[in-house]
């Protein structure tokens, strides 16, 4: 490439696609600004390459300060902008390197910028990168092809034609006559970058004066998107607006309060310190827990258990639709006959957890939308297979766009049935296998993947990527096989073959082991196994502390085959009833029928054993798409839980008339969750009772509270005074109590229910019962913890509710504990100054090692 010199005048010019990509609208990319043609018309192009290209000759004419976009300059004032990736302004640079400088001259397969796609998705965000024609010059644009598809780097994407000079569009602007200026303060924290840009253009071509902005000693046409991110303005600036002409005023005044606005991006808050013009300044992150141990990594836990294999890596590779499409009919028929196929093979499944997952894929394969779309691409000339993969991948990669990470998660639901309607369509086996007793590591494994998986006898699982609450993870824990997801690059590094240690409860893998290290974990597994097994010979015993205090160990479950389950490991009833199952991923809420149908058979299960069902707990990281509620910038915060069932109180109260009637003549046990008052408690309360004056239920009902933030554990006592019993949930109380999403793997090792700060609220809550007579309860994750089970025992809990598979190991550990260790146990933990210490001093006193 060479430095200086002025792009070409052409009569017409190619623009051809800068890297390997999925090929798509330019309306069907995930940022507004972009979709709707505002930066101007163009294309979205998937990245599946970590280097674009110039897609034609010209000049570089910018390079964005975050250096993730370049603009050519390609002649007669027609500029285009290659965007890599949608929000990625927000990444301050990090996954990029440009590769050329303003006033480069570049020709077509020249490289400009080198990306991390890897880093970028990591970050969340998405590779659609679009490719627009920001700067017409009185140029027109043509495409060559329908944009869809996959294409390889040099494919033509469009034409660009010359028209004739003529203004921005088609109006020349007045550029005598009254002037009128305005300076506002940038309040944009990522500066002015193609969203705002494209927004502000917009409103300057609205008016039929001249404006200007000014910024830092340069100007720029307001008309211009491109000339406005040349300005480089960043957070804080002083920009000045200039109109000269007709309506001058009323021009300036209108993007004034553009900008003031946002001009389409988020507000920075006042407080926010300019940033300082120039490169960012990119500080290393300090490791919190000071120097990391040799050859320990650390994820997220998202299935329990313990297991030491050798390291077996499992490279799923997509899928890639090759061949010719026959005649519409027929390849429509082909897309419906392998439709039926995998519905029926999904009906098929009645494996607990699995049957519920297979329940929610079902549901996305009866939207007809979804076939109909698919169907219009056979119609074009598409194949099956391809009609059907870029379908699935363009929805999953909207899911994939939102900020919500549940719903990101689900995404992979829709890439799994991609790959398993192309595994029928084009003939293919299941590629996910590996050896019996393998630890498997993946960058991410889909929900199917798991039955082959668990079929060969693997030991455990590590991904790279993936969420705790991903329906592979449910299906793992369901399996019994230990998985930890997000541990990221450094998972890459360990070699196959190599003997490693996978934590499922800690979320860790231990690798590079000395010979006496693997013995001395095998040993330890051994023994475990051993004791789990007399632990489970003596499960259906009643459970009691050595000194004969009766403790009921019950089990959290989620659909009938866990009740089931829960009941043959000797589960003395159901703490917590899982509902959403019911709810989600379907397009309307199940019928009261429907409900009282499954909680009947649940609480059939368990015979004459206590079953406490929850209430709807949606909202935040669980939305269903029959409830308009509001996307919230901190929806853990938000409506959720309770607040969603009292605004919605016939949803509520339907589930309240189902849970009766699925109970009949037995106790009813009602939680509601994240119960955080005491008027909202008497609402719920008021409406059970107009429930049962309604339905005329006469066999006895209990109503309790959920105890799972600071607030309901400091009013426990008023709460219990109102309410039947009290539950503590432990996963949410500590994430709200420390600050610290249980959903960021950055934050996993801070996440222990044994902090001094949740200890005392557990406390609080104990004593807010015991002063009113009233049972209390933990359905979280530190009742299936040995040490925090015996610290909870010793707070005042009678009852604690785990998953099913922990069921035979803590009713076998409080068998050997007396009330008085348990007691001594949450003493030393409420003095302990950290969860750390807490540990430590926990198991040198009840004589367990973690």
């Amino acid at each position: 490439m060479a430095r200086g010199g002025s792009a070409a005048e052409f009569v017409r010019l190619r623009v051809h696609a800068p890297a390997k990509g999925w090929l798509l609208p330019l309306e069907a990319t995930p940022d507004p600004a972009f979709a709707s043609g505002a930066l101007g018309p163009g294309v979205t192009l998937e990245l599946l390459d970590d280097v674009i290209r110039a897609p034609c000759a010209g000049e570089v004419a910018a390079v964005a300060g975050e250096r993730h976009a370049v603009t050519l300059d390609c002649g007669n004032g027609a500029q285009i902008l290659i965007h890599c990736g949608i929000d990625t302004v927000s990444l301050k640079g990090e996954p990029f390197e440009p590769l050329v400088a303003v006033g480069d001259r570049v020709e077509t397969g020249d490289p400009l910028l080198r990306v991390d796609l890897e880093a970028l998705v990591a970050a969340g965000k998405s590779a659609a990168t679009p490719i627009v024609l920001v700067e017409a010059g009185g140029c027109s644009l043509s495409f060559r092809s329908d944009p869809d598809g996959l294409v390889e780097p040099g494919a033509e994407l469009f034409e660009l034609h010359r028209e004739g000079a003529r203004g921005a569009n088609g109006d020349p602007r007045v550029e005598n006559g009254p002037v009128a200026t305005r300076e506002v303060i940038l309040p944009l924290p990522h500066g002015l970058h193609a969203r705002p840009c494209a927004a502000i253009a917009a409103e300057a071509r609205r008016w039929p004066a001249m404006v200007t902005l000014r910024t830092d000693g340069r100007s720029a046409a307001a008309g211009s998107t491109v000339g406005l991110m040349k300005l480089g303005a960043t957070l804080g600036a002083r920009v000045e607006i200039e109109a000269r002409g007709e309506q001058a005023e009323a021009a300036v005044e209108a993007i004034a309060a553009l900008i003031e606005r946002g001009a389409g991006d988020e507000i920075a808050e006042p407080h926010a310190a300019p940033q300082a013009p120039g490169q960012p300044v990119i500080l290393r992150r300090a490791n919190p827990d000071g120097p990391t141990e040799p050859g320990l990594l650390s994820g997220v836990a998202a299935a329990p258990g313990k297991a030491i294999g050798p390291a077996y890596y499992v490279h799923r590779a997509r899928i890639e639709v090759t061949g010719n499409a026959e005649s519409p009919p027929a390849e429509k028929a082909r897309l419906r006959d392998a439709l039926s196929v995998l519905r029926a093979r999904l009906a098929d499944e009645d494996d607990g957890a699995g049957a519920a997952i297979a329940s929610a894929q079902l549901a996305i394969l009866e939207d007809e939308e979804l076939v109909a779309v698919a169907e219009a691409k056979i119609d074009a000339g598409g194949s099956a297979a391809g009609a059907w993969q870029a379908v699935m991948q363009r929805e999953a990669e909207a899911l994939r766009a939102l900020s919500d990470a549940r719903l990101a998660e689900r995404a992979d639901d829709l890439l799994d049935l991609e790959q398993r309607m192309l595994r029928i369509l084009l003939g293919r086996e299941s590629e996910a296998t590996a050896p019996a007793g393998a630890i498997v590591i993946a960058s991410d494994l889909y929900p199917s993947d798991l039955k082959p998986l668990r079929a060969a006898g693997v030991a455990g699982i590590a991904t790279v990527a993936g969420g705790p609450t991903s329906h592979l993870a449910i299906l793992a824990a369901s399996a019994g096989i230990p998985m930890a997801v997000a541990f990221g690059e450094p998972l890459c590094g360990v070699e196959e073959g190599e003997l490693v240690y996978l934590d499922g409860d800690a979320g860790t893998l231990r690798h590079a082991m000395a010979r006496e290290e693997v013995e001395e974990l095998r040993k330890n597994l051994a023994d475990r196994e051993a004791s789990y097994c007399a632990a489970l010979a003596t499960a259906q015993r009643e459970a009691r502390l050595a000194s004969g205090e009766r403790i009921e160990v019950f089990a959290n479950i989620g659909s009938v085959a866990d009740a089931e389950e829960a009941v043959r490991l000797g589960a003395e009833g159901s703490g917590l009833v899982r509902t959403e199952f019911l709810f989600l991923d379907r397009a309307e809420p199940p019928s009261e029928a429907e409900q009282a149908e499954i909680y009947a058979a649940i609480i059939e299960s368990f015979g004459d054993r206590p079953v406490s069902i929850r209430t709807l707990d949606i909202g935040a990281d669980k939305p269903a798409p029959y409830l308009p509620l509001a996307k919230e910038d901190n929806p853990a915060l938000g409506v959720r839980g309770i607040r969603v069932g009292l605004r919605y109180p016939e949803l509520l109260a339907g589930q309240m008339r189902a849970i009766l009637r699925g109970a009949g003549g037995r106790t009813a046990h009602i939680m509601a969750p994240m119960v955080s008052s005491a008027g909202e408690f008497a609402q719920l309360r008021a409406m059970l009772d107009r429930v049962l004056a309604e339905t005329g239920h006469a066999a006895p009902v209990r109503l309790g509270a959920m105890v799972e933030t600071p607030a309901s554990a400091l009013i426990a006592g008023t709460l219990a005074r109102e309410a039947d019993f009290l539950s503590v949930g432990t996963n949410d109380l500590t994430q709200y109590t420390l600050a610290a999403d249980r959903t960021n793997s950055d934050l996993a090792r801070d996440l222990d229910a044994l902090h001094p700060a949740v200890t005392r609220l557990v406390g609080i809550a104990a004593e807010g019962c015991r002063a009113h007579g009233r049972m209390l309860g933990i359905c979280g994750g530190a009742a299936g913890d040995p040490l925090a089970a015996a610290v909870l025992v010793g707070l005042g809990a009678r009852e604690l509710s785990v998953s099913a598979a922990r069921v035979p190991e803590i009713k076998q550990w409080l068998s050997a504990l007396t009330l008085e260790q348990c007691r001594a146990a949450a003493e030393a933990a409420l003095a302990a100054a950290s969860a750390e210490e807490a540990r430590g001093e926990l198991g040198r006193l009840l004589g367990r090692a973690e």
